[in-house]
């Protein structure tokens, strides 16, 4: 059991790899991709001492810097990682970075 520690978050974050569309996917979708059940998937990752979402904030952040970065618009970028609207995706910025997607994209 030891040996699978740090697996499954390896193998979501290399699906996102892969596949950066699948990174707005629910829980229960990317266990359908790891061929597991939600549940399982969920008691895997407590194993590892993580949890889903904070997996996917991360990989929404570096996904988003990298669009900011390419020149993207912040519309294109919610559009692009799943967000309801550009609001939405405006808050998750502040949350995780401290500033807006605007004022950091001006910072590049």
């Amino acid at each position: 059991m030891a040996l699978d520690l740090g697996l499954i978050a390896a193998k979501i974050k290399l699906v996102w790899h892969e596949k950066p569309d699948r990174v707005c996917c629910s829980l229960s979708q990317m266990a359908t991709e790891l061929k597991m059940s939600r549940r399982t998937l969920q008691r895997k990752l407590r194993e590892e001492n993580t949890c889903y979402l904070s997996l996917q904030d991360s990989a929404r952040l570096d996904l988003t810097i990298c669009f900011l970065a390419a020149g993207k618009s912040v519309e294109e970028v919610s559009d692009s990682l799943g967000f309801a609207n550009r609001r939405c995706f405006t808050r998750a910025f502040k949350r995780w970075t401290g500033d807006s997607p605007r004022t950091y994209k001006k910072q590049l």
